[in-house]
């Protein structure tokens, strides 16, 4: 199970940076900074937060920052610490993880 949820999230990965390249690629411009820089204007302008993140293999950083309002933002930081913006977009509800037989059982 843990092989398919690291290959499964292998393939988002990729997909996230070749969406992201086809996108900067098309518009040859891309949304990239500083990392604290965009922490905090993601914070300052839409008050949102880390809500999670994951690796891309050993090439990359993907976090998403979430708001109570429904904002969300997708950022990729790469290994030469450049950070971009992937997506965003609003009406994010968060879902409660799903019990494990553990957790369960009486």
């Amino acid at each position: 199970m843990k092989k398919i949820i690291r290959n499964a999230a292998a393939i988002l990965g990729a997909a996230v940076i070749g969406v992201a390249g086809a996108a900067s690629a098309q518009a040859q411009v891309r949304a990239c900074g500083p990392r604290p820089e965009i922490v905090f204007w993601l914070e300052s302008q839409f008050q949102e937060r880390q809500a999670g993140f994951g690796l891309i293999d050993d090439r990359a950083v993907m976090e998403l920052y979430t708001s109570s309002s429904g904002s969300w933002t997708l950022i990729v930081t790469d290994r030469l610490k450049r950070t971009c913006f992937v997506a965003s977009g609003n009406s994010w509800v968060n879902v409660p993880p799903p019990a494990t037989q553990a957790q369960a059982a009486p």
